[in-house]
């Protein structure tokens, strides 16, 4: 099947006495504005802490220092099934890390027969020698602590951000202007996911670069028709994080057996439109109406505009990647709804590279850039990086289009049924435009 993508086309806008036309203005635009601020970016220093009730953590881009509640007695401490430190100091630090790498260290409190009387779990990382600013959500330090009865989350600051809103299993359970959750109210026996939503104005970006941007997309949201200067300029940003059973977490590290097989991943990504029939914004067009895919959110749908899958196979010593990418057909239709015309895009803005692969894990680069056969628009872009870790834990961060409807879902390659990662809907054809915000998005696990 092959792919369909509304297009439109771009009004001439007259700024300073000269007259853009088309869509190269808006980048032109920006042009001087970005070169000045990418000339003028500030490195920023590669250090995080964070302190809860349960510990307190230090991260740098080479270690990673715990410190915990002083309850009397010996401690151990894991990282990993690897024992790297027992005495009667609450506190560690663990050095020799890889920069922008997530680690988990197991906690246990001895008693004076050397057993286990307390536990605490957690998944942190190092920070990144260099931040990528195309998705500030995939250096961004998450942690995640568990210990009985309850789990905490903790994540580094956004800029321009002041409130999330906290999703759990897929309901919303309130809001926290800082950047942390604790959830006391947990039953040890289930599996939660907390989804933490966020959106914020494009100049507020972490990003230098985003300023020029935001002018651009407030120029784009001002002129087209049917959106705003608001929603060309917001941000969305979606950061997941699924925790296995408390109880499962919390077994000792002698008994965690699952996290030492291999495993074989499918990734898929498909972008949709799901209405039946679409009217096309450029009412200059010879092609007035679209046909949709007419569908809802579905992994295992054959209507797509495009689609991608990739295959991660463990093996010994690097896993091997494999990947196929298919679009589906555009079909253009009259006023009166008679046939005009079809064709297929080409598929080669479709990109997968293997970024890292070793005994530790395999992290791999997805990028996505179709446009429409049949007439001229912005392309549909996205780019995803996703890291897979030998003990079966999973970091993918992704950014896109806020159109057409995005679907990210994942499985092992012998399982029928797939994870949902990520599933976003239309916000308007017009929010493909290359200067508007992005959805920024990521999904994580602590399930080992």
């Amino acid at each position: 099947m092959k792919k369909l993508i509304v297009h439109y086309s771009f009004p001439r806008l007259k700024v300073g006495g000269v007259t853009f036309t088309a869509r190269h203005s808006l980048l032109a635009l920006g042009l001087a504005g970005i070169a000045y601020l990418v000339s003028n970016k500030r490195k920023h220093q590669a250090v995080f802490k964070t302190a809860s009730l349960m510990c307190k953590i230090e991260r740098k881009e080479d270690s990673i220092k715990l410190i915990w509640p002083d309850k009397g007695g010996y401690y151990r401490v894991f990282r990993g099934r690897e024992l790297i430190y027992s005495g009667s100091e609450p506190k560690m630090a663990d050095r020799g890390l890889a920069p922008g790498t997530i680690y988990t260290y197991t906690i246990d409190s001895l008693n004076d027969k050397e057993q286990a009387v307390n536990r605490m779990k957690i998944q942190t990382s190092t920070t990144a020698e260099n931040k990528k600013e195309d998705n500030i959500l995939l250096d961004l330090v998450f942690t995640t602590i568990v210990a009985k009865g309850q789990a905490s989350l903790e994540w580094e600051p956004i800029k321009g951000i002041k409130e999330y809103t906290i999703y759990r299993n897929g309901v919303d359970i309130g809001k926290v202007n800082g950047c942390s959750f604790n959830d006391r109210s947990i039953n040890e026996d289930q599996e939660y996911t907390y989804t933490i939503k966020a959106k914020r104005p494009l100049p507020r970006s972490e990003q230098e670069s985003y300023a020029a941007k935001s002018l651009v997309a407030s120029i784009v949201g001002a002129v087209k028709k049917g959106s705003s200067q608001a929603k060309a300029a917001i941000e969305e940003i979606t950061n997941t994080k699924k925790i296995g059973p408390v109880k499962q977490l919390l077994q000792s590290v002698e008994n965690d057996m699952d996290g030492q097989r291999k495993r074989n991943w499918q990734l898929r990504y498909s972008t949709f439109l799901p209405e039946e029939w679409l009217k096309n914004p450029n009412l200059a067009s010879k092609v007035p109406y679209f046909k949709g895919d007419n569908r809802g959110f579905d992994p295992e749908s054959f209507r797509f505009r495009t689609r991608v899958d990739v295959y991660i196979l463990e093996k010994e010593s690097e896993a091997e990647i494999e990947f196929s990418k298919a679009v589906g057909k555009s079909e253009a239709y009259n006023h009166d709804g008679d046939f005009l015309e079809e064709g297929v895009a080409s598929d080669e803005g479709v990109i997968v590279k293997r970024i890292l692969s070793n005994h530790e894990k395999t992290t791999i680069q997805l990028t996505h850039s179709v446009g429409n056969p049949i007439i001229i628009s912005p392309a549909v872009d996205y780019k995803v990086v996703g890291t897979f870790y030998r003990n079966g834990e999973i970091n993918i961060a992704g950014y896109h289009d806020q159109a057409p409807n995005h679907e990210v879902y994942l499985k092992e390659t012998d399982d029928q049924n797939w994870e949902p990662l990520h599933l976003a809907e239309n916000k308007g054809l017009e929010m493909m435009a290359h200067p508007t915000a992005n959805h920024l998005w990521r999904y994580s696990t602590f399930t080992q």
